[in-house]
């Protein structure tokens, strides 16, 4: 309870937990002090006074403060006292501790800023990966030609030390276009735009024909490589964009071979419970358990890049692969050692 000059004239227990002072400490004193020194510059107390007394109440929010100098955020609320003839004999004044409250919307408003800065960043790196892309793949195109026509050139010469350095150089610049593809993968699946030319056919068939074109990959990263179609694979056909599940197999296998560099690996094509099922299996180190989602994020690796290299891509598109295929891919440690990744197509016709 205030006086009709502002001055304290009782303090309660809540009082007391709030602002610190003891009652003997406050009663008698101006509210001017619980105000900030610019407030009470700029006159406030006085003025939220004056208005209560004008308008029987006011309500009031902003920082105030402590007996040990610390603000807290107020939500003030003073009303008028009259007694029978309606003059003034005091205020009463509710004071709530909002601290807690304004900090957590502060800390929502700075969130909210970070995820709008995170999301325009990632817009303008989108946007960078898809210009750089494209305008990355055509002088490489040409290069591939050129490298091309001098490979056949050097095999009417003869010529074995440049056969093999035009081998390795076509090698690079094809894993470079790989690298160039993949990044306007990201572009199209960002931007919503990845989309899938489907026709029918066999799952076990184009598995196959994949391994056998990766066994030269097995053979330099020292894998004992072996597919198999489970008994019934050969009945497993359904609507797919053959080029991109040959990409996802790929991935895999290729992931296989560089994190089981040295170990068997193998993949294998079965029907389980109306889908075709495709596994590729490693006895490498494995992916810690807590990284058995990430790495299907963009940018993500098992491993660290100066070990393996990759930009930590291929998982991710294949993941968006297979969800517009209505499909998935997941990876787990298997108990022998290594990691398996397993992939589910829906068999039949596309879904609508």
């Amino acid at each position: 309870m205030l006086d009709p000059e502002g001055r304290v004239q009782s303090w309660n227990t809540g009082a007391a937990l709030i602002k610190g002072y003891r009652p003997e400490e406050i009663v008698g004193r101006s509210i001017a002090v619980f105000y900030t020194p610019e407030d009470r510059e700029a006159g406030r107390p006085a003025k939220l006074l004056a208005l209560a007394e004008r308008d029987g109440r006011v309500e009031d929010e902003g920082w105030r403060v402590r007996k040990d100098g610390s603000r807290f955020w107020a939500d003030v609320v003073i009303t008028a006292l009259r007694n029978e003839t309606g003059q003034l004999i005091g205020f009463a004044k509710v004071t709530r501790d909002l601290t807690q409250r304004v900090q957590a919307e502060s800390e929502q408003r700075r969130l909210e800023g970070e995820r709008i800065r995170a999301e325009e960043a990632l817009r303008i790196r989108d946007e960078f990966l898809s210009i750089a892309s494209h305008d990355l793949k055509t002088p490489l195109t040409a290069l591939q030609i050129e490298l091309y026509a001098m490979r056949e050139l050097n095999e009417t010469q003869r010529d074995e030390r440049t056969g093999r350095k035009l081998t390795r150089a076509s090698r690079n610049a094809d894993r470079l276009a790989q690298l160039i593809e993949m990044l306007l993968d990201v572009s199209r699946i960002a931007t919503g735009q990845l989309t899938l030319r489907r026709e029918t056919f066999a799952l076990a068939p184009v598995v196959e024909q994949i391994a056998e074109t990766m066994r030269g990959s097995a053979e330099r990263a020292a894998c004992e490589f072996s597919f198999q179609a489970e008994p019934g694979a050969a009945a497993i056909v359904g609507s797919w964009d053959r080029l991109r599940i040959e990409q996802v197999v790929m991935n895999l296998l290729s992931n296989a071979f560089k994190y089981g560099a040295g170990q068997p690996v193998t993949a294998t094509v079965s029907r389980q419970h109306g889908e075709g099922v495709i596994e590729v299996r490693d006895h490498g180190p494995g992916v810690p358990p807590a990284d058995l989602e990430r790495i299907f994020e963009r940018f993500e690796r098992a491993a660290p890049g100066r070990n393996h290299g990759g930009l930590g891509l291929g998982l991710y598109v294949s993941r968006e692969i297979m969800r517009a295929h209505s499909g998935s891919i997941s990876g787990r440690n298997l108990p022998e050692g290594g990691a398996c990744f397993t992939v589910r197509l829906p068999i039949g016709s596309a879904p609508a």
